[in-house]
This record gives C-alpha cells, structure tokens and sequence, in this order.
C-alpha cells in the first residue's frame, strides 16, 4: 500500500485561558491516531497554535494591565507542562500572531481583492461611547425580544434559544462599561461567498465524492442555492461574509486600509 502523507490538525485553544480538560481529550484522541498512521508508514505532520487575536484577548489584557501580546505570551507558556505531562507530541505548535500568519492572511486578501472577490459597504452596528469602540454580539446584552428574559447576548437568546440581530434587544446595554450603546455607521469589507464561482466552486468540491462522506454532502446541498429543503425549511444560499472590524483591535491588519482589521469570528 502506498504510504499516505496527512496534515493533521486540531481546533486551536482560544489563547485567554489555560488548557481545560475538554483540550486534553482532544489532543489525546489526535495524537493516538497520529502514532497509529506513523506506524503504518505514512509521513505526518501533526500541529497546533494558539489562537491568539480578537475582542476577548484584547478586552481581557486590558482587564490584567497587559498588553495584548504579553498577555498571550503569558498564557502560551503554560501549555507546554500540560502537552508533555500527556505524552502528545506535536510536530510544530505557533501563534497565530505570527509575523508570517500576517503575511499570508494578508496576500490572501490581496489575491481575492484583485479577483473582485471583496466588496465594500456601510453597516450601521452598535458603538460603546464610553469604551470608544464597536461592540462584538457578545459583548452586548439585554431583553430578548421573545421570551423577555434579561441580560441576554446579542446574538441570542440562552433561554429560549431565539436567534436574532444585536439590534432587536429590548434595552441592549455594553457588557463591558454598562452603557447604552448608540448605533453608528462604519464602512466594512465582505468577502463575496454568494458569487457564482465560489458557489461554483464549493459545490463541484463538496459534491464530486472524493473530500466528504455523503451525509455531509447531502447536507450542505442546501447551503449553495435557493430551495425548499424536505423538512420544509428554506435555503436562501450563500450569504456574503463581513470580514472586517473596527480598531482598537486586536488582529491582523487589512492593507490598505487604516484602522481595519481582520475580523474573528471568536467575536460574533
């Protein structure tokens, strides 16, 4: 049989705290099949990172009187007594603050720029006046719109599970100062998913039977176009995504484009 070579990877530890136990079983699980292929002779390369940027870490340094950077530095050197006291070897652990994860995010964006991939448009979104920032969804909070329970997030409700708009809170008030916040207008950056080519695209990947199980595949079917699915629920295909939020910020810088950065989606 022809030996395999296999990118494995994990879903990186969100860098504001220490590695809790749902961490470890992961890794745990991950390395074990690792040494399983290494044993039949397949070439891996096993890595992980911290990740390292958005509202949260940005907030939570500010709370410690940290910089952002020292902050996750601070959390990243604990990680090793925990990934050798469980034997898991990774190949190679980083940062996703990384000088070159910088680099290629922003050529990336570069590339899908120039193929007219990105377009521009004015959103209106919730701004702490005291803070003198815009609000992520979970640092707003209020009343429900539908079961009027309090101090909900503003993405949704944790009670009755409703899903709605920051601005559909009743009373929205900053989870971080308090405040009521004002809605404000700021220009944001989208990456086109509705074009025909990435829906083109996706679904020749998703749907030619050779990178996922058909379950997944029937699935996300739904996701590419306008359709009545057969539980009666309606697909109104891919939705074009905000990739952009507002300085103080921390994160990656969009080029050109002062006081942008590149949107978490850690924040929503």
């Amino acid at each position: 049989m022809t030996a395999r070579k296999l990118f494995v990877t994990t879903a990186l530890p969100y860098a504001n705290g220490n590695f809790h136990i749902g961490h470890i079983m992961e890794y745990i699980q991950a390395d074990t099949w690792v040494r399983a292929q290494r044993m039949q002779g397949n070439a891996v390369n096993f890595v992980g990172a911290d990740d390292a940027h958005g509202a949260p870490i940005m907030i939570a340094a500010e709370k410690a009187g940290k910089t952002p950077q020292q902050f996750v530095a601070d959390i990243a050197a604990g990680r090793k007594q925990y990934l050798d006291g469980f034997h898991i070897a990774f190949d190679n652990w980083h940062n996703t603050d990384a000088p070159e994860n910088h680099v290629l995010a922003q050529q990336i964006y570069r590339d899908l720029k120039a193929a007219g991939f990105i377009e521009t448009r004015t959103i209106e979104q919730f701004f702490d006046t005291e803070k003198n920032m815009f609000l992520p969804d979970r640092f707003i909070k209020g009343e429900c719109p539908r079961c009027h329970a309090k101090d909900q997030y503003g993405d949704n409700c944790e009670v009755c599970s409703a899903v709605y708009a920051p601005t559909d809170l009743i009373n929205p008030y900053s989870a971080l100062s308090g405040a009521k916040p004002v809605l404000k207008s700021s220009e944001h950056f989208f990456f086109k998913l509705s074009d025909p080519r990435c829906v083109e695209f996706l679904t020749e990947w998703t749907q030619d039977g050779q990178h996922v199980q058909p379950e997944v595949a029937n699935k996300i079917k739904e996701w590419f176009s306008v359709r009545t699915n057969p539980d009666g629920t309606t697909s109104e295909g891919l939705g074009d995504w905000d990739i952009s939020r507002d300085a103080p910020y921390f994160g990656i810088e969009i080029p050109d484009a002062p006081g942008k950065y590149f949107y978490v989606w850690l924040d929503a």
